[in-house]
């Protein structure tokens, strides 16, 4: 079947930065440069929530046709059917036993994070594009002596314009190392509104509330604590 998607020119970008900077990784770290960076689908509803994850995750399969996560970066489907791919397999609609590559202990939680909030969806994106389970290699990847290195900017600088063409209604970020590189290049170190507990992403000519928070990035997330963050989402949002 055919496949209709939409071409969206940020993950042009995205190639052009996969060839840039391939050769100057070596050992595991090309291996992971090897992999199908996450390339973004276009953005088709605006003003939802949108949640931001730190990168997205890996794990090596056998199956040799449809998953992408296999292939090079330059593999022989193209970037709008790898998109596609990812978009419905990031779906819960269709989340199965035999659907392997949907990561329900990391998305079940927004689903429900969104229904407690009345939305009926929500846009996911991460700040670095590469595919890899162990958080310690992306930050080796993206890094120097605790500063972010150009290849790390520039994904931020592509994630940038992707959230200004979502124009979320507020952003969250439900991972500790996430907000923390968060809050230093896209927030540039602000300070925390005092009045409203959020901070503000300013994009679009506007201030999007932003909330920072790194309590359950691996899943974990106590009834108790999910109905504190759903008030304070809501009066976020207001």
């Amino acid at each position: 079947m055919p496949i209709n998607m939409k071409h969206y020119y940020l993950n042009d970008g995205i190639k052009e930065l996969w060839n840039k900077y391939y050769l100057s990784f070596h050992d595991y770290h090309q291996e992971v440069m090897k992999r199908v960076p996450s390339f973004l689908p276009v953005p088709e509803t605006k003003g939802k929530i949108l949640f931001i994850g730190l990168n997205p995750a890996y794990q090596e399969r056998k199956e040799t046709h449809e998953n992408f996560i296999n292939y090079s970066y330059t593999p022989n489907i193209t970037i709008d059917e790898i998109v596609k791919f990812a978009t419905i397999n990031n779906d819960s609609k269709i989340k199965s036993k035999s659907n392997k590559l949907y990561y329900g202990k990391y998305f079940d939680i927004l689903h429900k994070i969104a229904k407690n909030l009345g939305e009926d969806g929500f846009e996911h994106c991460d700040l670095f594009l590469m595919r890899e389970t162990d958080s310690k290699i992306v930050k080796q990847m993206v890094e120097k002596e605790g500063v972010l290195v150009e290849f790390g900017i520039e994904q931020l600088n592509i994630l940038k314009l992707h959230i200004a063409n979502l124009n979320p209604k507020v952003i969250i970020i439900p991972n500790a190392m996430a907000a923390e590189y968060y809050s230093q290049i896209l927030l540039q170190d602000s300070t925390i509104d005092d009045e409203k507990g959020v901070y503000y992403t300013e994009i679009n000519n506007k201030k999007i509330p932003t909330i920072l928070c790194g309590s359950w990035q691996y899943g974990r997330l106590d009834k108790y604590t999910e109905a504190i963050l759903v008030r304070y989402i809501e009066t976020a949002m207001k």
